[in-house]
């Protein structure tokens, strides 16, 4: 079984290369890629190599799935612009014989909004969400290595128009042995659509990120880096002037600090290069891209909070909850 995992993972490796000139900026289905704790969210968003890596993460890397997550329950919800919000859950569960297996789903609601047509004239409201139900599996393959593998059903709705689609994800996850230093790797969102929204395929937002989390030996901080979008080196961005080398670098990456105030208490600060593009605007300085929060462990139960930066946008509050059964 252990080396099935690895199988299953070489194989959707080699099929990502059809998929290698897939945009994420580009496709359906965006909402996978928004981070689904408060602790990632932090950090300035999805990281493959957490040390510690909650059951909540996983489907970020399936391989952060250990038995040390056994009967984990865990919500996140994020309140965002208008009436529109953020939705998670997760379950983890341990099989000695299996491996440790997870199942989650996350929602993006859209609210109600107003029917017009081409002149204006309303007709009525409508409602629009995202939905998407993962689950997946993950053992130890080697000591200190663990591998993990799973299955998204996506699906759609805006009005009338709806679609559907079927995605892989896996990753692989080792701890060295001072448990200072974590690496990661994982793939995203390897798939196809079932049901399309008009006459055309639409791609999914398919991704591959490998990172490191490295904590120092003498101070209670640890960095976290991931870089993300290796499938394709061009991210373009709204409004584009010329970008060089050094622009398209460092919108694959994706910083995170935690200063380990004890055990039971963290404070965390991150950074999206990528987002902060997307976002920033020239008529101030300001903080798009970057992410502060809060964990919290009390006994079972941990609570994270945290803050994103939307430039003048303002920011918003993400709160997750897990807790043992």
């Amino acid at each position: 079984m252990k080396y099935h995992l690895l199988i299953i993972l070489f194989v959707a490796g080699l099929s990502s290369q059809t998929a290698a000139g897939q945009s994420s900026a580009q496709s359906s289905y965006r909402f996978l890629g928004l981070p689904s704790t408060a602790r990632t969210a932090a950090l300035g968003g999805n990281h493959v190599a957490l040390a510690s890596g909650e059951s909540s993460l996983f489907t970020i890397n399936p391989a952060y799935l250990t038995e040390s997550g056994h009967k984990e329950l865990s919500f996140s919800y994020l309140s965002h612009l208008a009436d529109i919000y953020l939705g998670t859950a997760s379950f983890t569960w341990h099989s000695d014989k299996l491996g440790t297996l997870a199942t989650g789903m996350k929602i993006l609601n859209y609210g109600q909004m107003s029917r017009t047509d081409n002149q204006g004239a309303e007709s009525g409201t409508f409602g629009a969400y995202d939905f998407a139900w993962s689950a997946a599996i993950a053992r130890t393959v080697y000591p200190d290595l663990q591998a993990g593998i799973g299955l998204q059903l996506i699906h759609s709705r805006y009005d009338i128009y709806r679609s559907s689609a079927l995605a892989l994800f896996g990753g692989l996850y080792y701890r060295f042995n001072n448990e200072y230093t974590h690496a990661g790797f994982s793939f995203q969102h390897l798939g196809t659509q079932i049901t399309r929204f008009g006459s055309e395929d639409d791609d999914l937002p398919f991704t591959l990120s490998a990172g490191l989390s490295h904590r120092l030996q003498h101070l209670p901080l640890r960095f976290n880096l991931t870089l993300h979008s290796l499938n394709q080196w061009e991210i373009p961005v709204f409004d584009d002037e010329d970008p060089d080398f050094l622009d398209y670098l460092f919108r694959h990456v994706r910083f995170g600090a935690e200063v380990l105030l004890s055990e039971n208490i963290q404070l965390r600060l991150g950074y999206d290069h990528l987002t902060s593009e997307e976002l920033k605007t020239d008529r101030r300085i300001d903080a798009s891209g970057t992410g502060i929060g809060l964990g919290l462990k009390i006994r079972e139960h941990r609570i994270d909070i945290s803050r994103v930066s939307l430039s003048e946008t303002g920011g918003l509050i993400l709160i997750h909850l897990a807790t043992g059964l």
